[in-house]
């Protein structure tokens, strides 16, 4: 049960950079050896794993004490929603579902799963202060659950920074493993629909705690180290009253009992129903005494009991009670693209402020609590909505919101980027007080259901302006599988349209976003394609380009002379370009001399890192400070030590630190330490490069467990 642990464990002796870890279990064998014997058998790698597999095995409190020294302090993340205002009973089901494991929770629509969800990661904060919350039905389309983005969410929520998240998907797999098996850890998976949804999201880590919610009762769900069913039905009675009182006001149930018990029956005494009854007869209240009666005679009205019915019929009559802005913009959001939306994008659809029709919204129940600023309909209220007749005016006034976002952000955060999308005039945005790619970034699940709506409305032009915007996005923040399914339905309505310029940028944005991903295959067809579109074309700045990517594949699979024969190739686009290619021209000469360093051939490389410092200004230190690292590699490679660490030092300094580089520049002072012959400094640098793949669970980790331990023999 705690294999993932001991190997967690392992990893970290192996490298002599445990602490705790080591001292752990240095004390633990010291009460049968002498210290002598333990740091001998600690020294070799097969009997430290053999003594830790019999201490883990024998003592449960030994291995839970272990997994929390390597989790460390945690990240404190907690990504689930709060805690329901409404909730009464369900302790049996509380008690059932505390305990570490997979627990799946089962009911119909209206039963309160999700609620009980996330009343028990408030129950469970002290035990369990990292929680995260994905709800599944956000990342499946039609049948089929995303499953990388998934498991790319929830190591995201658990503190693992983009640039060090893996593209590869067996090497993400491998990371989510390595990372939740250190970490004791609530998961909530919300509207899962068969066993494979979840199956490879379960963390390896025995302690953590996986809460899932299901409609149906999946055999194959249930099977495996799964605890039994937790199954969700009506409220008894008087907990259905409580739950009335609590949704509306105690001494109005109270006042009116038998109307009350009657409207409840009514209701099937379904959570759901019950607080939208609740939610009326607190309008009711202000035209005075016998609120609960008059909603009873409402909902009689309906003819209708039990079931689907009563969750239909308590959305129709608390839907009723809204005002027609209200209930105008409920049906709008409806037709929302994406899961969640903002205050901006409220408004963007409604066509007008929408902050008062929003605040009805919330005291009708109707939005759910996210934790964040970010809002959403309950499902049950947006199923109900969306019943009411499509709403395509919504779809068109998003698609314009947050093309806008995109291009303004874009425009902001990478003024001199390479664009072929069709040039639009943006008004001042609404980023609601956050930086532009952040708050694209918090929106990026809406941009990936958006791209559908917008090829099926063949709305060509806005999708490829979204297209093109959005790879600023995945430069700065990665994403790549969600921008690659964006980009295939940009290249879709690219060739619908007839525009030879956006198709190639799309058809090369796309091969580079899967060989990034590892996924040769794919990214060769679509380069070969951009490269023999451009040369069609009389655009020497997108086929630079072109020839970037082409050489940035062949790069990735280790064919280093192809690679800089395609960067060549860029590099004389950019100089014939003078003025108009100088930025390009200073990314493509950098990129090359690091392949041509690479390689071996060192002839050109100084001239070449030279040209390409000359292309930028003073104040662009990130591209100044990437030429700096690549002139410290090769000084350091033709043994100028001393010039080498003062242009190492100037790399640093110009990226100010920028926490993405740390463990590159880590690896790098190690190299030139060990170069050097300064062993013990090369050990204490390779060490925290380590200890940075190893927190993030990269396969890199395993690398430089080697160089360590080669290091520490020296």
């Amino acid at each position: 049960m705690w294999e993932a642990v001991l190997g967690e464990a392992v990893k970290a002796l192996a490298v002599g950079a445990a602490g705790g870890v080591k001292d752990l279990v240095a004390k633990r064998l010291a009460r049968r050896r002498t210290a002598q014997d333990v740091e001998a058998l600690l020294a070799d790698p097969a009997s430290a794993e053999r003594a830790v597999r019999e201490l883990v095995e024998t003592d449960p409190g030994f291995a839970e004490r272990l997994q929390e020294i390597l989790a460390g302090d945690g990240t404190g993340v907690r990504d689930v929603p709060g805690a329901p205002a409404h909730f009464v009973d369900r302790d049996r089901e509380r008690r059932s579902a505390s305990g570490p494991g997979v627990h799946v929770i089962t009911g119909p629509r209206g039963a309160g799963k999700s609620a009980l969800v996330y009343r028990l990661a408030d129950d469970l904060r002290d035990r369990y202060p990292d929680q995260v919350y994905v709800d599944l039905a956000d990342y499946r389309d039609g049948t089929v659950l995303r499953h990388s983005e998934v498991a790319t969410r929830v190591l995201r929520a658990l503190g693992v920074e983009t640039n060090l998240m893996t593209t590869d998907t067996a090497e993400l797999w491998a990371q989510y493993r390595s990372v939740t098996a250190r970490r004791r850890f609530l998961l909530a998976l919300d509207n899962a629909e068969v066993a494979a949804d979840i199956r490879e999201l379960i963390p390896s880590s025995p302690s953590s705690l996986v809460l899932v919610t299901a409609i149906r009762q999946d055999d194959d769900l249930l099977t495996g180290n799964v605890a039994p069913p937790i199954e969700l039905e009506s409220l008894e009675r008087d907990f259905a009253l409580e739950l009335l009182g609590k949704a509306s006001d105690p001494a109005a149930v109270e006042a009116e009992r038998d109307s009350a018990a009657e409207l409840a029956a009514l209701c099937d005494h379904m959570p759901f129903a019950l607080v939208q009854a609740g939610v009326r007869i607190r309008k009711r209240l202000r035209r005075g005494p016998g609120a609960v009666a008059s909603v009873l005679a409402d909902f009689r009205r309906t003819g209708v009991l039990g079931g689907v019915d009563v969750i239909a019929m308590a959305f129709e009559q608390s839907f009723a009670e809204l005002s027609a802005d209200a209930a105008e913009l409920c049906e709008l959001l409806a037709a929302h693209p994406g899961p969640d939306f903002t205050t901006a994008s409220a408004t963007a659809v409604f066509g007008k402020p929408a902050g008062d029709a929003l605040d009805e919204l919330t005291d009708a129940g109707f939005l759910a609590p996210t934790g964040t600023p970010r809002q959403r309909l309950f499902n049950l209220i947006r199923e109900g909505a969306r019943r009411r007749g499509t709403r395509d005016v919504a779809t068109d006034r998003a698609l314009l919101f947050f093309r806008d976002q995109a291009v303004a952000a874009d425009h902001l955060t990478s003024p001199d980027r390479l664009r072929r999308y069709a040039p639009i005039s943006v008004p001042t945005p609404d980023f609601e007080r956050k930086a532009p790619l952040d708050w694209v970034e918090d929106a990026r699940e809406t941009y990936g259901a958006l791209a559908y709506q917008a090829f099926e409305r063949k709305r060509d032009v806005e999708l490829g302006q979204i297209c093109g915007a959005l790879e600023v996005l995945m430069l700065n923040r990665g994403h790549h599988r969600l921008f690659a399914h964006i980009n295939h339905w940009g290249l879709l309505a690219a060739r619908r349209h007839g525009d030879p310029a956006l198709t190639t940028r799309i058809l090369s944005q796309q091969g580079r976003t899967f060989f990034l991903l590892h996924d040769f295959d794919r990214a060769q067809p679509l380069l070969e394609e951009a490269l023999e579109t451009v040369r069609t074309l009389d655009d020497p700045a997108l086929e630079s380009s072109v020839q970037e990517f082409c050489g940035r594949f062949h790069e990735e699979k280790g064919l280093l002379p192809a690679a800089a024969d395609f960067l060549w190739r860029a590099v004389t686009l950019d100089r014939a370009m003078a003025e108009a290619g100088r930025r390009s021209l200073g990314i493509h000469s950098r990129m090359l001399a690091n392949v041509l360093l690479k390689g071996g051939a060192y002839e050109q490389i100084w001239a070449l890192l030279a040209e390409s410092a000359q292309q930028f200004p003073a104040s662009d230190s990130r591209n100044l400070g990437r030429v700096s690292m690549v002139r410290a590699k090769y000084l350091r490679t033709i043994g100028h030590y001393d010039d080498a660490e003062r242009e190492l030092l100037e790399a640093w300094r110009l990226v100010s630190g920028a926490t993405q580089y740390t463990a590159e520049f880590e690896e790098e002072f190690g190299r030139l330490f060990a170069a050097r012959g300064d062993h013990g400094r090369a050990h204490t640098h390779f060490q925290r490069a380590w200890q940075t793949y190893f927190d993030a669970g990269h396969p890199r980790e395993a690398e430089f467990r080697s160089v360590l331990a080669n290091s520490g023999r020296r």
